[in-house]
């Protein structure tokens, strides 16, 4: 014996979608009453707007420079740092018998510090000034005219003496560099 059923049988769960189907009916006709309610403010909205900023002065934009890299970091500059003098070298008398000084490293090995690589030679010549105000013997090295990634490299030196490069190199970590050795 088979079971058929009726629509009597699922009554119950046609109620159930039915009243689902109505739910849904509301929300999206709220949803459109809602929308259209928002186009008509915003558009209300865009009339008001120009004959506002008729009445107001506009304003520019023109105080903000075009940044680049090396502006956008920038620091506050500390005071500008004057290399010291060098002592003066007492008088060598003609009677002495004693020996020169050696020289303290060879003289073929030159050492600089790189401060920055930079895309922009803008930005190279600015950071240079600085190096300059501050005391330091600074350099730009262009790139190859054909190098696919060109970059302004900032140095300074060149220095011959291990001291001198290792003095220059604390003032420059304290003037705020970061310095890279470049034999």
């Amino acid at each position: 014996m088979e079971e058929q059923t009726t629509w009597k049988e699922h009554s119950f769960t046609l109620v159930v979608f039915a009243g689902i189907v109505v739910l849904c009916s509301i929300f999206f006709i709220l949803g459109t009453l809602v929308g259209r309610a928002q186009d008509q403010k915003m558009a209300a909205a865009a009339t008001i707007a120009p004959a506002a900023k008729t009445d107001t002065k506009p304003i520019l934009n023109e105080d903000k420079p075009d940044f680049t890299f090396y502006d956008s970091v920038k620091k506050e500059e500390p005071p500008v740092l004057t290399p010291p003098k060098p002592d003066p070298a007492p008088p060598i008398k003609a009677d002495s018998r004693e020996a020169a000084p050696e020289p303290r490293s060879k003289p073929g090995i030159l050492v600089n510090y790189q401060i920055s690589a930079v895309r922009k030679s803008s930005d190279a010549e600015k950071l240079l000034d600085q190096l300059k105000k501050r005391g330091f013997r600074a350099f730009i090295l262009a790139p190859a005219a054909r190098e696919p990634n060109p970059y302004y490299r900032v140095q300074v030196g060149p220095f011959s003496d291990p001291l001198e490069a290792q003095n220059v190199k604390k003032r420059l970590e304290s003037a705020g560099y970061k310095p890279i050795l470049k034999k």
